[in-house]
């Protein structure tokens, strides 16, 4: 799958123009997870964005002892925005539900890029709230 038909049904990459998904696409690369491999865990510092290539996700938090479910991610799903953007520490673990890849990007040349373009500047703060606020609701209740 070309970076074009994986971002297809993703808003935010379709608010580039083509030259910017060209760039963007280049400063992706692909990495490979077997099943119940942790991608990212919560508490850790880094900042990296990641966008579902191929398989599954699941996106769960731990609060006090409990594990809390927050999302299964496919094909064309982005994750990891929250560290990416704001720069805490990561707010779940996300780990591959079955043999998975992802396009990995380095958080700051991601929004940076995302930053040149209004439209997508603006939608990527929408997301990164809308996600927080889901993060929240579900594991404090709404």
């Amino acid at each position: 799958m070309d970076f074009e038909e994986l971002t297809a049904g993703n808003l935010l990459f379709r608010m580039l123009d083509e030259e910017a998904r060209r760039r963007v696409a280049a400063l992706g690369r692909i990495e490979a997870f077997r099943a119940g491999q942790v991608i990212i865990a919560q508490g850790d510092s880094d900042t990296d964005i990641f966008l579902v290539r191929k398989g599954t996700v699941d996106v769960q938090t731990q609060q006090e002892g409990f594990i809390v479910e927050l999302n299964t991610l496919g094909p064309g799903s982005l994750f990891g925005e929250v560290a990416g953007v704001s720069g805490v520490r990561r707010t779940a673990t996300v780990t591959a539900r079955e043999q998975a890849e992802v396009l990995r990007f380095a958080g700051k040349e991601l929004v940076e890029e995302l930053r040149r373009h209004p439209t997508a500047s603006r939608l990527l703060d929408a997301i990164v709230l809308h996600r927080a606020k889901d993060t929240i609701d579900k594991t404090f209740g709404e």
